[in-house]
């Protein structure tokens, strides 16, 4: 998170008074004086970047930030809401890869696509761990399967399964006691090789934030969703992996070998490789929850 705030620059020459930047400032930076817009509370911004981009003669800009808020050379929205659906709904989760690995410029790229999803107060607080090496995938199946190995040896028996219930909550116990044939059945086709916890995926992120923050989870699962639709459009699946971040929380020896920060925690995690098939139908999802108030 940011040290210090970076409150933008109103080149005074430039500034026409208009107040647009004053309207969509959320954290009340701004003031017009003497028909100026000027900055009054620089202790407050949140470096949000609406202001400036909102400008209609250019004349706020932010000192050491990278000129990204060039005007847009088009007219409306960037994608038609026909098209948006449809990349919706045609992302999936993918668990077949193919065994190429993926570059490193398309990684690159996809990560970069985790920095436009919007975080709680702009803290841009989400932090990455990418492993493409297969013998550090490899590593890290290991340590999540002992993990379960164990939690699972536990909830069958009845001392163990009283203290999940009484810590972790009766329908955790439940469902993990629901789960126990697949796990039984997902270990027994492990030893046979397969991988069913990573799919013998090239590649595994996972993100992580502050454990403080409210919004981490929420800015740690945006963020990965957004790299998972920029990864859609270039051909590489992805998987987000639940599994993965239960176990890196919950075991101290799996979250000191990501070198995850004392003070954070992992809020999201998925599998990435280029996609091996095709799926040439969409599917149906249940219609939304809603009630209207």
């Amino acid at each position: 998170m940011r040290s210090t705030p970076n409150p933008p620059e109103v080149n005074q020459a430039k500034c026409v008074g208009c107040g647009l930047c004053l309207q969509v400032c959320p954290s009340f930076v701004l003031d017009v004086t003497q028909g100026k817009s000027r900055v009054v509370r620089g202790g407050w911004c949140i470096e949000c970047g609406h202001c400036g981009a909102i400008c209609p003669v250019e004349a706020i800009s932010y000192e050491g930030t990278l000129p990204d808020s060039h005007p847009r050379p088009w007219a409306g929205a960037a994608s038609s809401a026909e098209a948006l659906e449809l990349l919706f709904r045609e992302r999936r989760s993918i668990r077949v890869y193919e065994k190429e690995p993926v570059p490193d410029k398309i990684l690159e790229r996809i990560l970069d696509a985790g920095r436009y999803a919007p975080t709680g107060m702009n803290s841009q607080n989400v932090s990455y761990v990418v492993l493409k090496s297969a013998e550090d995938i490899e590593h890290l199946r290991r340590m999540t399967a002992d993990f379960y190995a164990k939690l699972f040896a536990r909830i069958q028996g009845r001392l163990g399964a009283l203290f999940l219930r009484l810590f972790a909550g009766p329908r955790l116990v439940e469902s993990l006691q629901d789960s126990l044939p697949k796990i039984e059945h997902a270990r027994k086709l492990m030893e046979q090789g397969q991988d069913c916890l990573f799919y013998h995926a090239p590649v595994v992120v996972v993100a992580h934030a502050e454990s403080w923050d409210t919004c981490s989870s929420f800015n740690c699962s945006v963020a990965l969703s957004h790299c998972s639709l920029v990864a859609h459009t270039l051909g590489i699946g992805c998987c987000f992996n639940g599994y993965l971040v239960s176990a890196i929380n919950n075991d101290r020896k799996t979250k000191r070998w990501l070198a995850i920060p004392r003070g954070h925690k992992c809020y999201a995690a998925m599998t990435l490789g280029v996609q091996k098939f095709r799926y040439p139908r969409l599917v149906k999802r249940h219609t939304p929850k809603v009630t209207w108030r």
